[in-house]
């Protein structure tokens, strides 16, 4: 069998896949096998942008990236021998859904689930008057599903009319029970494509689910649009980190939430205590708290969760040394400085692609004296460990090119100051925003302040102070690590060692904020020699839980650019090998 028809093959399967990671059969290798040959050795990643695949035992890896317009659904037609099953409909009814809805909004026909043609209800999905993707779910209690075409929009977008208030849901069956109640003229009910996430870590979304949240960047003019977004999700761990995430996408600042109380979804307190209470729930929903003064029993939950977890932890830096010493958090912020020429920009690549490894963490970078294009050959190196340009050493083949490529655009977002870039952190910010929305970007790099716009006539140290509370205040709103490079005073080296000394906080220029207003505080520094390689310099930490302040080596690989410890090698070999992380 040819690459090309395995790739043309897994292509049309990916049309029938939902955004995710799949194991599947690999059909250039598994009927060759006398051994396991029904393992399902083919990994396939289906993203908002492309599909990979790889596999296990052949080495048989390939893929393709969509383009913006590329992707063009397939209608769906629905025969009307497909329609008004009885028996469908009537479950639909048992749940107390109206006929009117149940007509408008679903499908009750027979589909097949395993060989076996049961009742079934479909929810449609619409791209205008067009149905381009159907869910299926068996009419009855073992709660079957399927799927024809991937659901790309949230559940009734296209009875969405601008400026209507907007109330996001979990699931289709939520949707229709809060459509069969006497809303408001105003309101449109939509639901969650895909349902909660499958993967929750410390509360929060996993990094590795970011790609099924495309839904929220494609309904950006109605979310934009709308007065007000209410969210009603289950009240479950899902459900919660669900909320949490589409929050953090698509900002809180008209954001409300209707509190279920005891109940764990729409449809079980419709079922218990019928429309009245939904809809006075509805009408005291509250807004997301952004500031005000609270009574402590706003903050229970996370009391508790205090008590019986402890502190959230965070991510590694991918390297021991630095680990040591300081966390990851999402909504902190770490300011980093040096002296040209130290490695600080550099160091803090190494960072963000081992979280895009290790967490799957996407970053977006306003890097104002790097070209996108540069600064993605620099992260290449750095993720296949050879040069990505010709020099004395070997440089990386043109596949593993290929395959960085995709693992950058996967996992980073560029500002390109050479065309339009934003100049003033208003705009650094907004742009940003839309990093979050659009790929769920849960960090922020920051490469150097002093290219930023500031206000015209303002004192230099108040502007600094202004611009660093903004950024705190929205590395809080989207739960996001911003990385800010500052650069030092000039400061006169040491007259013995003729080495200059290591800087903190309070050595940038411009204003005390810096170290005031920081999370983590970092200096990379070099011996005039660099015999024994950069130094880290941990001058702040705002909370013990976090790590400590004190100092370490790293090791440099000036052909590669990559950091490390200087025990890894010896620890694990085939730590940073481009067979070990193909797909």
């Amino acid at each position: 069998m040819s690459l090309d028809l395995v790739s043309s093959g897994i292509k049309l399967l990916a049309g029938e896949l939902s955004l995710g990671q799949y194991k599947r059969k690999c059909p250039e290798c598994h009927h060759t096998r006398s051994k396991h040959k029904h393992d399902r050795s083919l990994s396939i990643n289906v993203g908002s942008d492309g599909i990979r695949y790889h596999c296990h035992h052949c080495e048989t890896s390939g893929g393709w990236m969509h383009t913006k317009d590329d992707y063009v659904p397939r209608p769906i037609e629905i025969r009307e021998s497909d329609t008004g099953n009885e028996e469908a409909k009537n479950y639909l009814r048992g749940r107390g859904i109206a006929d009117t809805v149940i007509d408008n909004h679903t499908i009750q026909g027979t589909y097949t689930f395993n060989g076996e043609a049961v009742p079934a209800v479909g929810f449609p999905y619409r791209d205008g008057s067009q149905i381009v993707a159907i869910k299926w779910r068996s009419a009855d209690a073992r709660k079957m599903y399927s799927q024809e075409n991937i659901c790309r929009d949230f559940f009734n977008l296209e009875n969405y009319k601008k400026g209507n208030n907007i109330l996001l849901v979990e699931g289709e069956m939520d949707a229709l029970t809060w459509l069969g109640c006497d809303l408001p003229e105003n309101l449109t009910v939509m639901s969650i494509p895909n349902g909660a996430p499958a993967k929750v870590r410390d509360g929060k979304v996993d990094a590795r689910e970011d790609a099924k949240f495309q839904y929220v960047w494609r309904a950006k003019k109605a979310l934009d649009s709308a007065g007000e977004i209410i969210l009603c999700f289950d009240n479950d761990a899902p459900g919660v980190a669900l909320r949490d995430e589409i929050l953090r996408r698509i900002g809180i600042s008209k954001a409300k939430l209707v509190d279920l109380d005891e109940y764990k979804d729409a449809s079980e307190a419709y079922s218990d205590k019928g429309e009245s209470y939904l809809l006075g729930q509805l009408e005291v929903c509250e807004p997301v708290p952004t500031v005000g003064l609270y009574r402590a029993r706003e903050f229970r939950k996370e009391y508790d969760k205090l008590y019986t977890e402890g502190q959230i932890k965070g991510a590694s830096t991918g390297m021991n040394s630095l680990d040591r010493h300081i966390q990851i958090i999402p909504g902190q912020l770490t300011v980093v400085s040096g002296f040209p020429s130290s490695g600080k920009s550099d160091l803090i690549d190494q960072i963000v692609l081992n979280l895009s490894r290790s967490d799957g963490w996407k970053t977006v970078y306003c890097s104002f004296e790097k070209p996108p294009a540069l600064h993605m050959a620099q992260l290449a190196q750095k993720l296949i460990n050879m040069p990505f340009f010709e020099g004395i050493s070997t440089r990386m083949e043109v596949s593993a090119k290929d395959y960085a490529f995709d693992w950058v655009n996967e996992h980073f977002m560029f500002m390109d100051h050479s065309l339009d870039g934003p100049s003033t952190i208003d705009g650094i910010l907004d742009t940003a925003s839309a990093a979050v929305m659009q790929m769920g970007c849960r960090v922020l790099v920051i490469d150097p302040y002093n290219f930023i716009d500031l206000p015209p006539g303002d004192r230099e140290t108040d502007s600094i102070s202004r611009m660093l509370t903004k950024v705190q205040k929205w590395s809080k709103a989207h739960d996001c690590h911003t990385f800010f490079i500052a650069h030092p005073t000039k400061i006169a080296p040491d007259r013995r060692s003729q080495s200059k000394v290591v800087i903190t906080g309070h050595d940038i220029a411009g204003s005390a904020a810096w170290f005031a207003k920081c999370d983590i505080g970092l200096t990379c520094w070099r011996h005039p020699t660099d015999a024994e390689g950069p130094e880290f310099h941990v001058w702040k930490v705002r909370w013990g839980w976090i790590g400590k302040n004190g100092s370490g080596k790293l090791k440099f690989d000036r052909p590669t650019g990559r950091w490390s410890d200087f025990t890894m090698e010896e620890e694990d070999p085939d730590y940073w090998t481009l067979e070990e992380d193909a797909l």
